[in-house]
Protein backbone atom coordinates (compact mmCIF):
# COMPACT_ATOMS: atom_id res chain seq x y z
CA UNK A 1 0.00 0.00 0.00
CA UNK A 2 1.31 3.45 -0.89
CA UNK A 3 0.59 5.85 2.02
CA UNK A 4 -0.67 9.33 1.19
CA UNK A 5 1.43 12.20 2.54
CA UNK A 6 -0.51 15.43 3.24
CA UNK A 7 0.19 17.82 0.39
CA UNK A 8 1.32 20.61 2.72
CA UNK A 9 4.42 18.55 3.54
CA UNK A 10 5.47 18.41 -0.10
CA UNK A 11 4.34 21.81 -1.43
CA UNK A 12 5.67 24.24 1.16
CA UNK A 13 6.59 24.53 4.81
CA UNK A 14 3.98 22.99 7.08
CA UNK A 15 3.28 24.47 10.50
CA UNK A 16 2.93 21.64 13.01
CA UNK A 17 1.56 22.27 16.50
CA UNK A 18 1.98 19.62 19.23
CA UNK A 19 -1.01 18.82 21.45
CA UNK A 20 -1.18 16.70 24.58
CA UNK A 21 -3.13 16.18 27.78
CA UNK A 22 -6.49 14.72 28.73
CA UNK A 23 -9.15 13.81 26.15
CA UNK A 24 -11.38 16.53 27.59
CA UNK A 25 -8.77 19.20 26.88
CA UNK A 26 -8.09 18.23 23.27
CA UNK A 27 -11.11 19.76 21.47
CA UNK A 28 -10.23 23.25 22.71
CA UNK A 29 -6.56 22.75 21.87
CA UNK A 30 -7.39 21.56 18.35
CA UNK A 31 -9.55 24.66 17.86
CA UNK A 32 -6.74 26.89 19.15
CA UNK A 33 -4.26 25.20 16.84
CA UNK A 34 -6.51 25.82 13.83
CA UNK A 35 -7.06 29.45 14.85
CA UNK A 36 -3.29 29.92 15.14
CA UNK A 37 -2.84 28.69 11.56
CA UNK A 38 -1.63 25.13 12.13
CA UNK A 39 -1.51 22.93 9.04
CA UNK A 40 -1.04 19.74 11.07
CA UNK A 41 -1.30 18.85 14.74
CA UNK A 42 0.99 16.38 16.48
CA UNK A 43 -0.67 14.31 19.17
CA UNK A 44 2.00 13.56 21.77
CA UNK A 45 0.61 10.30 23.10
CA UNK A 46 3.47 9.94 25.58
CA UNK A 47 2.25 13.12 27.32
CA UNK A 48 -1.44 12.23 27.14
CA UNK A 49 -3.92 10.19 29.11
CA UNK A 50 -6.48 7.62 27.97
CA UNK A 51 -5.28 7.01 24.41
CA UNK A 52 -8.53 5.45 23.25
CA UNK A 53 -10.58 8.49 24.24
CA UNK A 54 -7.97 10.86 22.80
CA UNK A 55 -8.07 8.96 19.52
CA UNK A 56 -11.84 9.32 19.38
CA UNK A 57 -11.53 13.08 19.78
CA UNK A 58 -8.76 13.36 17.22
CA UNK A 59 -10.75 11.34 14.68
CA UNK A 60 -13.07 14.34 14.37
CA UNK A 61 -10.26 16.87 13.94
CA UNK A 62 -10.50 19.03 10.82
CA UNK A 63 -6.72 19.02 10.44
CA UNK A 64 -4.27 16.15 9.76
CA UNK A 65 -2.96 14.41 12.87
CA UNK A 66 0.50 12.96 13.53
CA UNK A 67 0.53 10.34 16.29
CA UNK A 68 3.82 10.50 18.21
CA UNK A 69 5.13 8.36 21.03
CA UNK A 70 8.30 10.13 22.09
CA UNK A 71 10.55 7.97 24.26
CA UNK A 72 12.51 9.09 27.29
CA UNK A 73 15.71 8.50 25.30
CA UNK A 74 14.71 11.28 22.90
CA UNK A 75 13.10 13.87 25.14
CA UNK A 76 9.72 12.24 25.74
CA UNK A 77 7.97 10.38 28.52
CA UNK A 78 7.52 6.84 27.19
CA UNK A 79 9.85 4.50 29.07
CA UNK A 80 9.06 1.26 27.23
CA UNK A 81 11.77 -0.73 25.50
CA UNK A 82 11.86 -3.11 22.52
CA UNK A 83 8.58 -4.91 22.06
CA UNK A 84 6.82 -2.46 24.38
CA UNK A 85 7.51 0.29 21.85
CA UNK A 86 6.20 -1.81 18.96
CA UNK A 87 3.06 -2.71 20.93
CA UNK A 88 2.42 0.95 21.70
CA UNK A 89 2.91 2.00 18.08
CA UNK A 90 0.47 -0.73 17.04
CA UNK A 91 -2.09 0.72 19.47
CA UNK A 92 -1.62 4.19 17.98
CA UNK A 93 -2.08 2.84 14.46
CA UNK A 94 -5.46 1.47 15.52
CA UNK A 95 -6.52 5.10 15.97
CA UNK A 96 -5.94 5.61 12.20
CA UNK A 97 -3.84 8.81 12.38
CA UNK A 98 -2.92 10.66 9.21
CA UNK A 99 0.77 10.08 9.96
CA UNK A 100 2.80 8.36 12.65
CA UNK A 101 6.23 9.18 14.07
CA UNK A 102 8.66 6.28 14.57
CA UNK A 103 12.05 6.79 16.21
CA UNK A 104 14.64 5.20 13.96
CA UNK A 105 16.91 4.24 16.87
CA UNK A 106 14.38 1.91 18.49
CA UNK A 107 15.11 -1.80 18.03
CA UNK A 108 11.61 -2.34 16.62
CA UNK A 109 11.74 0.66 14.28
CA UNK A 110 11.94 -1.27 11.01
CA UNK A 111 9.01 -3.49 11.99
CA UNK A 112 6.98 -0.51 13.19
CA UNK A 113 7.58 1.36 9.94
CA UNK A 114 6.64 -1.67 7.84
CA UNK A 115 3.49 -2.18 9.90
CA UNK A 116 2.43 1.44 9.52
CA UNK A 117 3.02 1.58 5.78
CA UNK A 118 1.17 -1.70 5.24
CA UNK A 119 -1.75 -0.07 7.06
CA UNK A 120 -1.61 2.89 4.68
CA UNK A 121 -0.27 5.31 7.31
CA UNK A 122 2.74 7.39 6.18
CA UNK A 123 5.71 7.35 8.52
CA UNK A 124 7.88 10.15 9.83
CA UNK A 125 11.12 8.45 10.87
CA UNK A 126 12.70 10.62 13.54
CA UNK A 127 15.89 11.08 15.48
CA UNK A 128 16.47 13.62 18.28
CA UNK A 129 19.71 14.42 20.07
CA UNK A 130 19.37 16.85 22.99
CA UNK A 131 23.08 16.76 23.80
CA UNK A 132 24.80 17.78 20.58
CA UNK A 133 24.72 18.22 16.82
CA UNK A 134 26.53 15.26 15.22
CA UNK A 135 29.11 15.55 12.47
CA UNK A 136 27.69 15.89 8.95
CA UNK A 137 28.76 12.34 8.03
CA UNK A 138 26.91 10.98 11.06
CA UNK A 139 23.79 12.98 10.20
CA UNK A 140 23.86 11.54 6.69
CA UNK A 141 24.14 8.02 8.11
CA UNK A 142 21.05 8.64 10.26
CA UNK A 143 19.08 9.89 7.25
CA UNK A 144 20.25 6.96 5.13
CA UNK A 145 19.03 4.52 7.79
CA UNK A 146 15.60 6.16 7.62
CA UNK A 147 15.56 5.80 3.84
CA UNK A 148 16.57 2.13 4.07
CA UNK A 149 13.74 1.58 6.56
CA UNK A 150 11.37 2.94 3.86
CA UNK A 151 10.14 5.94 5.85
CA UNK A 152 8.06 8.48 3.96
CA UNK A 153 9.40 11.58 5.74
CA UNK A 154 12.75 12.05 7.50
CA UNK A 155 12.98 14.12 10.68
CA UNK A 156 16.15 15.15 12.50
CA UNK A 157 16.43 17.46 15.51
CA UNK A 158 19.70 18.37 17.21
CA UNK A 159 20.89 20.57 20.05
CA UNK A 160 23.66 22.94 18.98
CA UNK A 161 26.55 23.54 21.37
CA UNK A 162 27.68 26.63 19.46
CA UNK A 163 26.13 28.95 16.83
CA UNK A 164 28.38 27.27 14.27
CA UNK A 165 26.60 23.97 14.93
CA UNK A 166 23.30 25.55 13.92
CA UNK A 167 24.70 27.12 10.75
CA UNK A 168 26.43 23.87 9.76
CA UNK A 169 23.27 21.85 10.38
CA UNK A 170 21.07 24.24 8.42
CA UNK A 171 23.49 24.49 5.51
CA UNK A 172 23.59 20.70 5.32
CA UNK A 173 19.78 20.54 5.41
CA UNK A 174 19.50 23.09 2.61
CA UNK A 175 21.95 21.14 0.47
CA UNK A 176 19.97 17.92 0.90
CA UNK A 177 16.79 19.17 -0.78
CA UNK A 178 15.67 16.44 -3.17
CA UNK A 179 18.59 14.14 -2.39
CA UNK A 180 16.59 11.34 -0.79
CA UNK A 181 13.43 11.75 -2.82
CA UNK A 182 11.28 12.49 0.23
CA UNK A 183 10.62 15.46 2.53
CA UNK A 184 13.09 16.23 5.33
CA UNK A 185 12.11 18.00 8.54
CA UNK A 186 15.26 19.51 10.02
CA UNK A 187 15.32 21.28 13.39
CA UNK A 188 18.05 23.00 15.40
CA UNK A 189 16.76 23.16 18.97
CA UNK A 190 17.20 25.65 21.79
CA UNK A 191 16.57 29.36 22.24
CA UNK A 192 19.70 30.42 20.34
CA UNK A 193 18.55 28.45 17.30
CA UNK A 194 14.90 29.52 17.48
CA UNK A 195 15.33 31.66 14.35
CA UNK A 196 15.62 28.48 12.29
CA UNK A 197 12.00 27.68 13.10
CA UNK A 198 11.02 30.88 11.31
CA UNK A 199 13.38 30.30 8.39
CA UNK A 200 12.51 26.63 7.92
CA UNK A 201 11.88 26.91 4.18
CA UNK A 202 15.21 28.63 3.53
CA UNK A 203 16.89 25.93 5.61
CA UNK A 204 15.42 23.12 3.53
CA UNK A 205 12.90 21.89 6.08
CA UNK A 206 9.47 20.68 4.97
CA UNK A 207 7.93 21.70 8.29
CA UNK A 208 8.44 23.69 11.45
CA UNK A 209 7.01 23.18 14.91
CA UNK A 210 5.40 25.86 17.07
CA UNK A 211 3.55 25.88 20.38
CA UNK A 212 0.26 27.01 21.85
CA UNK A 213 1.99 28.18 25.00
CA UNK A 214 3.60 25.06 26.41
CA UNK A 215 6.03 23.67 23.89
CA UNK A 216 7.17 20.08 23.49
CA UNK A 217 10.80 20.93 22.63
CA UNK A 218 13.34 23.68 23.39
CA UNK A 219 13.06 26.81 21.27
CA UNK A 220 9.49 26.42 20.06
CA UNK A 221 7.82 29.77 19.32
CA UNK A 222 4.16 30.76 19.58
CA UNK A 223 2.22 29.29 16.67
CA UNK A 224 0.46 32.53 15.67
CA UNK A 225 3.79 34.33 15.38
CA UNK A 226 5.29 31.55 13.28
CA UNK A 227 2.23 31.49 11.03
CA UNK A 228 2.55 35.21 10.40
CA UNK A 229 6.23 34.91 9.48
CA UNK A 230 5.65 31.91 7.18
CA UNK A 231 2.88 33.74 5.38
CA UNK A 232 4.99 36.88 5.05
CA UNK A 233 7.82 34.84 3.55
CA UNK A 234 5.52 32.87 1.25
CA UNK A 235 5.97 29.72 3.35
Amino acid sequence: MNPHIPRVLTDGTALIVPLFGSPQSLPEKIAQARESGADIVEWRADLSEDWESCAAVLADADVPVIATLRTDREGGAFAGRGEDYLTAVTMLLAAKPDLIDVEINRSAAYRAIALARSSGVPVIASHHNFDMTPRNDDILEILQAMVEADADILKIAFQPLTPDDTWRHMELSRSLTGRFGRPIISISMGDDAAWTRLAAKACGSAATFASLGEGSAPGQIDASLVRGVLDALGR
